[in-house]
């Protein structure tokens, strides 16, 4: 069994994750669970909480095969508790890691923990957000959709899609190119009465 662990912090973004998450809910040999600095509920930016299954301590990332980090409403707010940065630090320097799916805004917590120093990204940071945080590697940002590199996968927001193909892929789980595309382009118009 293949195992996934789905990082929360306050103010994650579910949507963005949503359709990597459906994907794994289809694999038969995917075990999706969640973990956050405690076992408690989140509360997401949309107001519904989720439960943090096991906590930091109780968890390695290292029996992951994938990690996924959502976006964050506020980055401050987790980027001020550094048991986000040391859980993800334990990546650093390991040959065989899970592959890290991280959303939007939360490569910020990658780079905290070091993991974007040798490795392209990408994400929903403001430019401000560079200068105020010197920890973050800007010369490894690429203005892309969507990057890969070193196993770790980062995509701006509105890519959710992009993404979600990216870290399936990446975990060798098979999706089609077409995969969330409209069923029908010739639908029909929907008239009010």
């Amino acid at each position: 069994m293949k195992k996934c662990l789905v990082m929360l912090y306050p103010g994650f973004c579910n949507f963005e994750i949503a359709a990597l998450t459906e994907i794994l809910a289809f694999e038969e040999d995917w075990q999706v669970s969640t973990v956050g600095a405690d076992a408690k509920l989140y509360a997401g930016e949309d107001g519904l909480q989720v439960m943090a299954q096991q906590a930091f301590s109780q968890v390695n990332p290292l029996d992951a095969d994938l990690l996924i980090l959502p976006g964050i409403d506020d980055y401050h707010v987790p980027l001020s508790d550094p048991r986000n940065a040391a859980f993800l630090a334990q990546l650093v320097g390991v040959t065989k890691r899970p592959i890290v799916a991280a959303m939007s805004s939360s490569p910020i917590l990658l780079a905290k923990a070091s993991l974007l120093a040798d490795t392209q990204f990408t994400g929903g940071i403001f430019e401000e957000t560079y200068a105020k945080n010197p920890f973050i590697p800007k010369e490894n940002l690429v203005r892309q959709p969507g990057v890969l590199d070193n196993g770790i996968v980062t995509a701006s927001f509105q890519f959710f899609r992009e993404f979600a193909v990216a870290a399936a892929r990446a975990c060798d789980i098979p999706v089609g190119d077409r995969f969330l595309e409209p069923a029908r382009t010739d639908r029909p118009t929907v008239h009010g009465g």
